[in-house]
């Protein structure tokens, strides 16, 4: 995001603006032409500082780009033909720009690969390859990558720019989440990775950070195609590569923890853990160092939900069981099975109005309402049309199974054994 300071307050008294500007290559000729007329005519100041505030604020500049110029640094304000116009942030894959084509003019963020993660020309390939795969997807829930090379030495992916915050920096910022928004971003989420693991994509790094909130209130995945750079090479210890890691073993799966073969179903395991993060405010594997977070994943089961916050309902405390069982085949196959696990917890809020249902067929499954906003999280599944008496029996074997069990096979003899009396009576 934009400094708030002033270009002015940086120094550079001098300094020749010009100059500076030209061996960034911020500008075209023309334009720096048109600046050198405007400067000799007397309408713009020649002082350095006066100068560079002057051209923030007729937007010629930006804030970033004037800070760095006033300290004679232009090198790296243009990447392949990007131009950067601001810093978005930093991790420890590389540093995020908003930068925009010289020639296009399109808006994108621009990330630069740490130099350390391509330390070899198989890490590159890998980089490469996986970038082709990225290529293809094209959603709604996806953050969609446009381009990625490597100039002078320099690798870089050319991403969406997306107005917004992640969850990460929402949750930083606004605390925890109500449990519905939580369900609904986890919704939008498990839809793009289905996707993404439609095209060959693994994630290996969902977390908060990762999953990036718009201005229409869309949860967009971040990053995909990078997860694959954190995976060591074989040759790797675990301390290599936990310098990279560290940052994300609150999320990982048992499995990628282990350094075991990983599928879509580590990321909806990651899934999990951010959700269960943003809902409580807790870890689901707490712990005073990386290590024994690590530990207790590998070997054991995350704290339950229901005693890090108590008042979410039985229904999304048993969604987010099934998203962090231990046991990959255990969990949801899919993006797309998660993610209508999740939405069959939505409904419209009491407040409105339902329409009386259809009746269903006598063999009707339990039927979910789902429907668009105002919503709010359901505990069971509705049975709309099923008689008054046989209503509780049905909610009992959603609940009970075992004793709804028992129950109907005690009647089913009791009517048996009436049966057969009244038969003799008769007779």
């Amino acid at each position: 995001m934009a400094t708030s300071e002033k270009p002015k307050s940086t120094g550079g008294a001098g300094l020749d603006l010009v100059s500076v500007i030209r061996n960034s290559g911020i500008l075209s000729e023309r334009q720096l032409s048109d600046l050198r007329a405007r400067i000799l005519s007397g309408d713009l100041p020649t002082a350095a500082p006066a100068l560079a505030e002057r051209l923030v604020d007729s937007r010629l500049l930006t804030e970033y780009q004037a800070k760095r110029l006033l300290a004679n640094k232009p090198h790296g304000l243009t990447v392949g033909k990007y131009v950067i116009l601001d810093r978005i942030g930093s991790g420890s894959m590389g540093r995020v720009f908003k930068a925009h084509h010289q020639l296009m003019g399109r808006v994108v963020a621009l990330k630069i690969i740490a130099p350390e993660i391509l330390t070899n020309e198989r890490a590159l390939a890998r980089f490469q390859r996986e970038m082709r795969l990225v290529g293809r997807l094209d959603h709604p829930g996806v953050v969609r990558a446009f381009d990625a090379d490597q100039v002078n030495g320099v690798s870089y992916i050319v991403m969406e720019y997306v107005q917004g915050r992640s969850l990460g920096q929402i949750y930083k910022s606004e605390g925890v989440f109500a449990p519905v928004d939580v369900v609904s971003y986890g919704v939008q989420a498990a839809r793009g990775l289905a996707h993404a693991h439609a095209q060959g994509v693994v994630h290996r790094d969902i977390k908060p950070s990762n999953l990036m909130l718009n201005e229409e209130k869309q949860v967009k995945v971040l990053d995909l195609g990078l997860g694959v750079l954190m995976e060591a090479d074989n040759q790797a210890t675990f301390a290599t590569a936990d310098g990279i890691a560290v940052g994300t073993v609150d999320y990982m799966s048992p499995e990628q923890a282990s350094g075991k073969e990983v599928d879509g179903r580590t990321d909806l395991y990651s899934l999990g853990c951010a959700m269960y993060h943003l809902v409580s405010g807790r870890l689901p594997f707490p712990g005073d160092s990386p290590i024994e977070r690590l530990g207790k994943r590998i070997n054991g089961r995350p704290v339950p939900l229901q005693e890090a916050r108590a008042d979410l309902p039985p229904g999304f405390i048993r969604v987010m069981d099934k998203l962090l069982a231990h046991h990959p085949k255990d969990r949801y196959q899919s993006g797309t099975e998660a993610a209508d696990a999740l939405e069959s917890l939505l409904r419209r809020s009491t407040k409105k109005a339902v329409p009386a249902p259809v009746a269903p067929p006598a063999d009707a499954e339990p039927a979910t309402v789902v429907s668009q906003q105002p919503r709010q999280i359901v505990e069971v599944e509705v049975y709309p049309e099923y008689p008054a008496w046989f209503r509780p029996l049905a909610e009992l074997a959603e609940t009970r199974p075992k004793t709804a069990l028992t129950l109907l096979l005690g009647s089913a003899a009791a009517c048996i054994g009436l049966g057969t009396l009244l038969g003799w009576a008769a007779f």
